[in-house]
C-alpha cells in the first residue's frame, strides 16, 4: 500500500536529475493543458454529434425533436466555448463557433415555427442553418 503523496518521490527525482524541484513540478501542468484541450476536442466533437442528430431529426420532419436537439447543440458549444479559452488556435475556434452557435440558434428557432404553423419552409430554412453549423463545427473541431 503506498503511503507516500508523490512529493518525496518528486524530490528524489530532481535530485537525482540534478534538476530544480519547480522544474520536476513542471510536467503535471503539461498534462493539464494536454487535458483541458482533450476536453475542448471532446465538447466540439459532441456538439457536432448533436447537430447531427439535429439534422436527422429535421430531414425526418420532427421539428419539435430537432429544436431540442439543437438547444443541446447549443449547450455544448457554450461549454466548449469555456474550454477552449487556452487552446492554441483559440481565436479560429472562437470564431467557428460563435459563428456555429448562431446558426444552430436560427434553426432552433426556426424548427420552433416549422412545429407550431405546421410550415415545411421553416423546417427546410432550418435544415439550411444545421448544415451550415456542421461546417463550421468541422472547422472548429479542425482547429481544436
Amino acid at each position: 500500500m503506498r503511503t507516500s503523496t508523490g512529493l518525496i518521490s518528486t524530490l528524489v527525482l530532481g535530485a537525482a536529475l540534478s534538476l530544480p524541484v519547480t522544474a520536476a513540478h513542471a510536467a503535471p501542468a503539461e498534462a493539464s493543458v494536454s487535458a483541458a484541450a482533450a476536453s475542448c476536442h471532446g465538447l466540439i466533437t459532441h456538439a457536432y454529434s448533436l447537430n447531427n442528430k439535429a439534422i436527422s431529426a429535421s430531414r425526418a420532419g420532427s421539428y419539435k425533436k430537432a429544436a431540442k436537439r439543437n438547444h443541446a447543440t447549443e449547450g455544448k458549444i457554450a461549454n466548449a466555448l469555456a474550454a477552449c479559452r487556452h487552446a492554441r488556435h483559440r481565436a479560429e475556434i472562437r470564431h467557428a463557433l460563435d459563428a456555429a452557435r448562431n446558426d444552430v440558434q436560427g434553426a432552433e428557432h426556426l424548427n420552433k415555427k416549422a412545429y407550431i404553423e405546421h410550415d415545411r419552409r421553416h423546417g427546410r430554412a432550418a435544415l439550411n442553418d444545421e448544415y451550415d453549423a456542421k461546417r463550421r463545427l468541422r472547422i472548429a473541431a479542425h482547429y481544436s
